[in-house]
C-alpha cells in the first residue's frame, strides 16, 4: 500500500488510463452481454442459497470500502489540507447515502445477491477510492480562487441537482408498492414523466458534475466508469418496461436523457 501512496504522476496517469479503458469494456459488456447483476427486474431466478448473500448486507459490504479507502488514501497522502478536500467531501457525501442510508430504505428483505457480484463491486470501489483519494491528497491542490471558477460552480450545481434527482427517484421507486403488494408497476411522478430511469440519470449527472467541478482526469475517468454502465443499464431497463407493459407504458418516455434517448 505504501508503494501506491508514493506513485509519481506519470505512473499514476498510466494506471488511470488503463483503468479507464477497462471501464469502457465494462460498459460494453453490460449492454451486449445483458450483464445486469443488481437489477431486480432483469436478473434471472436465483437457484438455491449457495454463492449468494443477503442483498442488503451485500450492498453495504460492497460500498462501505469506498468510504474507508478514499478517506484513508486522502489523509495518508495529503501533504497539507487545501481546497481539494471539497472534491473528496463531495465524493464521500454521495457514498454515505449509497452505502449507509439507501440500503436500509430499499425493500429487499429476503432477496439475495451473488457473492461474486459483491466482491467484484467491492474491488471496483476500492480501486476508485484509491484513485480519487490519492490524487486529491497528493497530486492536486486547488487555490481559493477555484471556488469562484465557472467550472467549479457549474460542476457543483450539476452534482447537487443530480443528487436531488437521484434521491427523489429512489423515493418514488421505494414507495411504488404498498406493504404486502407484489408485482411490478409503472413508476410515475418526478422525472419519471420524461424518462424511464431518472435514478440513473441523476447519478450520471452527479458524476459528470464531479468531473467538471474538479476539472481533473480522475474525475473524468470515474464519471465514465459510472455513467457509461448506467447508460447501458438504462437502455436495457427501458426496453424491459416496453416489453412488460406494452401499450400501457407512456410512449413519450425516453430511456435516460429527457427528449433525447
Amino acid at each position: 500500500m505504501h508503494f501506491l501512496l508514493t506513485l509519481d504522476p506519470d505512473r499514476y496517469t498510466l494506471f488511470l488510463y488503463c483503468w479507464g479503458a477497462l471501464g469502457l469494456v465494462s460498459a460494453a459488456s453490460i449492454y451486449f452481454l445483458r450483464m445486469l447483476p443488481l437489477s431486480n427486474r432483469m436478473e434471472g431466478p436465483q437457484r438455491g442459497s449457495r454463492g449468494v448473500i443477503d442483498k442488503r448486507l451485500g450492498w453495504v459490504l460492497m460500498e462501505v470500502p469506498v468510504l474507508a479507502t478514499v478517506i484513508w488514501c486522502y489523509w495518508a497522502s495529503a501533504k497539507s489540507i487545501n481546497y481539494s478536500i471539497i472534491m473528496v467531501a463531495a465524493f464521500v457525501f454521495h457514498y454515505i447515502n449509497r452505502a449507509l442510508i439507501y440500503p436500509w430504505r430499499v425493500k429487499v428483505r429476503g432477496k439475495k445477491m451473488p457473492i461474486g457480484t459483491m466482491l467484484s463491486s467491492m474491488l471496483f470501489y476500492i480501486v476508485n477510492g484509491y484513485l480519487i483519494g490519492y490524487y486529491f491528497g497528493a497530486l492536486r491542490a486547488y487555490p481559493a480562487s477555484w471556488l469562484y471558477d465557472p467550472r467549479f460552480i457549474a460542476g457543483m450545481l450539476m452534482f447537487v441537482a443530480g443528487f436531488a434527482v437521484n434521491v427523489r427517484s429512489d423515493n418514488i421507486l421505494i414507495g411504488l408498492r404498498k406493504p404486502g403488494e407484489s408485482g411490478y408497476k409503472i413508476p410515475t411522478g418526478g422525472m419519471f414523466r420524461y424518462i424511464s430511469c431518472p435514478n440513473y440519470f441523476g447519478e450520471m449527472l452527479e458524476w459528470a458534475g464531479f468531473a467538471v467541478m474538479s476539472w481533473s482526469l480522475p474525475g473524468l475517468v470515474y464519471a465514465l466508469w459510472v455513467d457509461l454502465p448506467l447508460f447501458a443499464q438504462a437502455l436495457l431497463a427501458h426496453r424491459w418496461y416496453l416489453q412488460t407493459f406494452g401499450k400501457e407504458y407512456p410512449p413519450e418516455r425516453k430511456a435516460v436523457i429527457p427528449g433525447v434517448i
